[in-house]
């Protein structure tokens, strides 16, 4: 089936609904709006282009490079006004499923495999707008994309969604022991401790490419700067400053493998000269900037 030459969304299973099933929606546009909408767990991903979602009078951010994860009944808005077509993936999650997945991996295997749920446990503490550089979820969202282009349902659309579910499983299991390296003696004062760091760190990501102050970032965790560095460092094991300069240099060695020129790509991600930029993706990637060759 060839797509019509109008960008709309496109939804797989094409009968799947909202809360009932797992499915995927794939769309491609300059204008697309969404107002104030609750649905299921679900992941927001960005394949071509960045886009911003609103979630609780909060700005997030996302890139090629991350994602947005958010939980049941959330609402959230996000508006895309883009010169150049912006093309996102989102995968929404069956009410249950991912809770559930996560009580079977902390559950021992029997025979009957019935696992007692007491409400079971929840992913709450997972971060929202989370850094996946190395594509562990990003990946599979996007061959899920391509796979689902032709408007068929690909063969191991579920065990995708499995997979999917998996690793946001893992990654709620990598909050918890983020959250355990705060010294802190109650346990909820860990969390709200850890949930300002995540807005902190949430601020940086949004606005990594422009001028940025660790004392506007602070502000934004309510937290002095002293102490939004130091926690920082003990949850992630890295600086504030560490970590927005991987975000640059992520998102520079995607625009020059799209033939962006080394000058342009530092100028875009907010870089002060040609030369420090050069030397710090040496360090990082292990090759000059003028050697990444640009995809085909």
């Amino acid at each position: 089936m060839r797509r019509p030459s109008a960008p709309v969304p496109y939804l797989f299973p094409a009968e799947a609904r909202f809360h009932s099933d797992n499915l995927v929606l794939h769309a491609r546009g300059r204008r697309h709006v969404v107002n104030n909408f609750a649905g299921p767990n679900s992941i927001k991903a960005v394949m071509r282009g960045e886009v911003s979602w609103v979630v609780g009078n909060r700005e997030l951010l996302v890139d090629e490079n991350s994602f947005l994860f958010l939980s049941a009944g959330e609402p959230y808005s996000m508006d895309i006004q883009a010169p150049r077509p912006v093309e996102t993936c989102c995968a929404f999650f069956r009410t249950g499923y991912v809770e559930d997945v996560l009580i079977d991996m902390t559950s021992p295997l029997t025979l009957d495999h019935s696992p007692v749920r007491e409400g079971g446990d929840s992913v709450a503490p997972l971060s929202r707008l989370i850094f996946d550089p190395q594509g562990a979820i990003l990946r599979r969202l996007r061959t899920l994309a391509e796979r689902c282009a032709p408007a068929l349902q690909p063969s191991s659309f579920e065990q995708d969604f499995l997979y999917l579910a998996f690793h946001l499983s893992s990654l709620n299991e990598e909050v918890r022991a983020k959250m355990a390296r705060l010294p802190a003696i109650k346990a909820a004062t860990r969390q709200e401790l850890f949930q300002r760091l995540e807005r902190g760190r949430e601020f940086l990501h949004s606005r990594s490419s422009g001028p940025i102050s660790l004392e506007e970032a602070s502000r934004t965790a309510a937290l002095s700067p002293f102490h939004f560095h130091r926690a920082f460092r003990q949850v992630h094991r890295q600086t504030p400053h560490s970590y927005v300069t991987t975000l640059r240099l992520t998102r520079a060695r995607d625009l020059l493998g799209r033939g962006t020129s080394v000058l342009e790509t530092c100028l875009e991600c907010g870089f002060q000269s040609p030369t420090s930029f050069s030397r710090l993706f040496r360090a990082h990637f292990g090759i000059l900037p003028s050697q990444i060759k640009p995809n085909v």
